[in-house]
């Protein structure tokens, strides 16, 4: 193999390794071991921890979509325990409320590597989708500022659900 062949190889083993599978409908991730911290609220009651909305991703068109969550229930839950549900979901993305401004909750994620560089670039959109479209089911919340240190397949900013219009 001569060095020019080497090179291009060498290249696309790169490109693919940013790349992801096509993101399979997620089932809950928790680990055996894995602490997540509940509201007391939901410790206290018999509210369900299922994020209303999930993102799927549809063989025949091949396009992510953003679904209602049949076992989701978000009439009782409120944006903390919606938190909760997201962070039961996707243990290794510590998501905290912040503040709300006006209509628009402010959450941060401390640690984003995982969000940022390991789910790929499908996985993280599908998980600002999810949380986006979870947290807006809270009457007054219209939008998600989300804030985290960007990485490679991520970046923090306010969104809407107008913002994964091109899901379904």
């Amino acid at each position: 193999m001569n060095k020019n062949n080497f090179f291009v190889l060498l290249f696309l083993i790169l490109l693919s390794a940013c790349q992801t599978d096509k993101p399979v409908e997620q089932k809950s991730t928790i680990k055996k071991n894995a602490k997540v911290e509940v509201s007391p609220s939901v410790k206290n009651s018999s509210k369900t921890l299922d994020v209303p909305w999930i993102a799927l991703y549809n063989d025949s068109t091949q396009l992510l979509e953003i679904k209602k969550n049949p076992t989701g229930n978000p009439k009782n839950l409120n944006e903390q325990d919606l938190i909760d549900a997201l962070n039961l979901k996707y243990p290794e993305i510590k998501l905290e409320a912040v503040t709300r401004v006006k209509n628009t909750s402010v959450v941060k994620i401390s640690n984003a590597s995982y969000l940022t560089n390991e789910m790929g670039s499908t996985g993280a959109r599908s998980y600002l989708a999810e949380a986006t479209y979870s947290l807006t089911e809270v009457p007054g919340i219209n939008a998600i500022e989300f804030r985290f240190t960007q990485g490679n397949h991520a970046m923090p900013g306010v969104f809407t659900r107008k913002s994964f219009e091109n899901f379904n």
